[in-house]
């Protein structure tokens, strides 16, 4: 081979030596980003294992069983009631109780009278379910959703007054020396112009009321009442509205105060939201989840008894005797994250194997092109020596 030609494949192979360092290079740069896609594969994987999801208990009596914490399955009122306790969210920003929409709509109305609320929540209104005659019965009222006719200061939907069935139900038991004080201050606050003392007066009279498990049933016995036909008549025949059985239902009165207390609250937290303002449109477990720990809602629960009677803030990490809610596993997530680890890591050792195929096929290629060099070399050495011989 002439040292021209020499010359030549020595530039060629050169050049080739260039480009397949160039591409060993480029592959070893892409293994070390699949080395960077597994740490971070494997990162959300250990997040996913850390990964806790808030639920909630119910008992059935012998046991305690969680369920998954949605907005429905702790704020809203439980018809089971096996729910283990009465649960409420507010907004951190405003202070405000975040309720159901028909809960809202009904505070819009009824938010100066607990009672009228709580009743109106349970259907006894114009059009709800357990009111299927018109405004204009006899009686002059649903179940005191309005005051009446011919009662002066009632305002709208509030029961600043007391309605018809509560005064049935007093007439029975008049001769009770604290509950005919509560009545008599009642009657003698509507004696003056004075509003605000009419309504404390109507409260104390209603809590004395209410305070009693059998004068509460007999209200409800009497709310329930069809009064299609005058007050005597209905009392009389015991004339109830069509769909209610003739004995009082142990769970009305438990919703009952249920709305009466979440009316407390809501009146505590200045207000309330409609969950459906406060929400995205999805209201599930990782809604639930998302709006706690980021701190954007606050978790209420509410006390019936003892030295911490009514609302107070709470948080899953408090006792499980308090509220019985708690961190567990989120197994669906951790499923899901587990199968697309995997999924990852198999297409990143795909992709591994494959450049450490490339990487070999251009290491022969090296080495073949290094020994091809070395020859080439050598004969140009020795063409050189020989040619310049001669002239020494």
């Amino acid at each position: 081979m002439g040292l021209a030609a020499s010359q030549a494949r020595l530039l060629t192979i050169t050049a080739r030596m260039h480009d397949v360092e160039y591409q060993a290079q480029n592959i070893m740069n892409q293994k070390i980003e699949l080395a960077t896609q597994e740490d971070a594969a494997y990162s959300e994987y250990c997040a996913a294992l850390d990964a806790k999801k808030i639920q909630v208990g119910f008992t059935n009596g012998i046991s305690t069983q969680y369920v998954d914490a949605t907005f429905k399955s702790v704020c809203a009122y439980d018809e089971t009631g096996n729910r283990r306790g009465q649960y409420a969210l507010t907004d951190a920003q405003s202070g405000m109780m975040v309720v159901e929409d028909e809960v809202y709509d009904n505070y819009q109305d009824y938010s100066n009278d607990r009672y009228s609320f709580a009743w109106a929540m349970l259907g006894f209104i114009e059009g709800g379910d357990y009111s299927d005659f018109s405004w204009s019965d006899k009686w002059g009222n649903n179940v005191g959703i309005n005051a009446g006719e011919g009662d002066e200061g009632a305002d709208g939907h509030s029961l600043l007054l007391m309605t018809d069935a509560e005064e049935v139900v007093y007439q029975r038991h008049s001769s009770d020396n604290v509950l005919s004080a509560a009545y008599e201050g009642y009657q003698q606050s509507l004696t003056g112009g004075d509003l605000q003392k009419q309504k404390e007066a109507i409260e104390y009279f209603r809590e004395t009321l209410y305070a009693n498990p059998s004068w509460k049933a007999e209200i409800y016995d009497v709310m329930r009442l069809d009064k299609s036909e005058d007050k005597e008549s209905s009392i009389l025949n015991k004339s109830y509205i069509s769909g209610f059985s003739e004995e009082f239902d142990e769970s009305l009165k438990d919703k009952f105060e249920y709305y009466l207390a979440l009316f407390d609250g809501i009146q505590q937290a200045g207000g309330c939201i409609s969950i459906s303002e406060y929400s995205d449109g999805s209201t599930d477990n990782q809604w639930f989840n998302n709006v706690i720990n980021s701190g954007r809602a606050i978790l209420n629960i509410y006390n019936p008894t003892g030295m911490k009677k009514g609302w107070c803030e709470t948080s899953v990490s408090a006792s499980i005797g308090e509220n019985y809610l708690r961190e567990a596993k989120d197994e669906t997530d951790l499923k899901k994250a587990e199968a697309k680890y995997e999924h990852e890591l198999n297409q990143i050792k795909k992709k591994d194997a494959k450049f450490d195929q490339d990487l070999q096929k251009l290491e022969t290629e090296r080495t073949a092109l290094k020994t091809e060099m070395d020859s080439i070399k050598k004969v140009k050495d020795d063409n050189i020596e020989r040619t310049f011989g001669i002239f020494s």
